[in-house]
């Protein structure tokens, strides 16, 4: 099958879709395809923060997951 007649399918069996939620997901599985290419811009307070927190990583400031997971536990039962 070429790609032309493999599109044409495609679009005929989204014509025939009536459910709303269907086509919703359809849609966002074909935009998850087209990345947007414009390169995103970081303001200097989110880059200070950026290089704040590496820093505090290769200070060793940071808590693993079970840590941070077993300090969600002790806050829920406060």
């Amino acid at each position: 099958m070429t790609t032309i007649e493999l599109r044409n399918k495609v679009i005929g069996k989204i014509n025939q879709i009536d459910d709303e939620l269907v086509l919703a997901e359809i849609y966002k599985l074909l935009d998850d395809n087209f990345v947007d290419t414009e390169t995103y811009q970081l303001s200097d307070s989110h880059n200070r923060a950026i290089e704040v927190s590496l820093n505090q990583i290769k200070n060793g400031e940071y808590l693993t997951n079970e840590e941070a997971n077993l300090e969600i536990k002790k806050w829920l039962n406060k």
